[in-house]
C-alpha cells in the first residue's frame, strides 16, 4: 500500500474543548470486479483538549455534493457517549458512515460503490454543542469545514486518492 501524505487538516479555536480534524488514510476497497484497490478514506475526528470530562456532547454534521443540496448527516454518527474524558476522541468514515447518509449520495453509493464519489467535490461542516462537567451551560463549537474530492490517480491499478482543502466560513 502506497503511503499517503499527510493531509489532515485541523481547526482550532480557542475557549472550546472540542477540537475537529479530517485525515486522510491509506486504505483499500473492493471494486464491482472483485479486486481491492488503493483507496483513501476521509477519518473525521473530535477529540476533549480540556483538562477535564466534557458532557452533553451534540454532534452536528451537514453534507453537500456538488450541484446538490446540503444534507443533515448528524443521524449517520453512533451516538455520543455521555462523556468524553481529556485527551478522548471519537471517529467516523466519511466515506463508509457520511456519503450513504446524504440523500442524494446514498442510492449512487448503493449502485455504483466507491465510483460514486470520483470527481465529485463535497462540501463537510462539523460542529458540536457540549459543556465541561465544571460548567453550567452549554456552548458551541466552532465549524470546522472542508471540500473532498476522490479521484483516479493510477489508471492501471484504479488507485483512488483524496484531497482535502479547508473550507470557508
Amino acid at each position: 500500500m502506497a503511503a499517503v501524505p499527510d493531509s489532515s487538516t485541523t481547526t482550532v479555536k480557542e475557549g472550546h474543548c472540542i477540537v475537529f480534524s479530517l485525515q486522510a488514510v491509506a486504505s483499500r476497497i473492493l471494486a464491482s470486479d472483485g479486486r481491492e484497490i488503493p483507496f483513501t478514506r476521509a477519518i473525521l475526528h473530535v477529540r476533549n483538549t480540556c483538562i477535564e470530562d466534557v458532557v452533553d456532547l451534540s454532534m452536528h454534521v451537514t453534507l453537500g455534493q456538488e450541484g446538490g443540496t446540503v444534507q443533515d448527516v448528524t443521524h449517520a454518527l453512533a451516538a455520543p457517549p455521555a462523556s468524553l474524558p481529556p485527551g478522548g476522541s471519537l471517529s467516523w468514515d466519511v466515506f463508509d458512515r457520511l456519503l450513504p447518509a446524504h440523500p442524494g449520495t446514498a442510492s449512487k453509493v448503493h449502485m455504483f460503490g466507491y465510483r460514486a464519489a470520483l470527481n465529485w467535490r463535497f462540501d463537510l461542516a462539523v460542529w458540536a454543542e457540549c459543556r465541561p462537567l465544571s460548567v453550567s451551560s452549554p456552548e458551541q463549537s466552532h465549524v470546522s469545514r472542508w471540500i473532498l474530492r476522490w479521484h483516479v490517480t493510477d489508471t492501471a491499478t484504479g488507485a483512488v486518492e483524496l484531497a482535502i482543502e479547508e473550507g470557508k466560513g
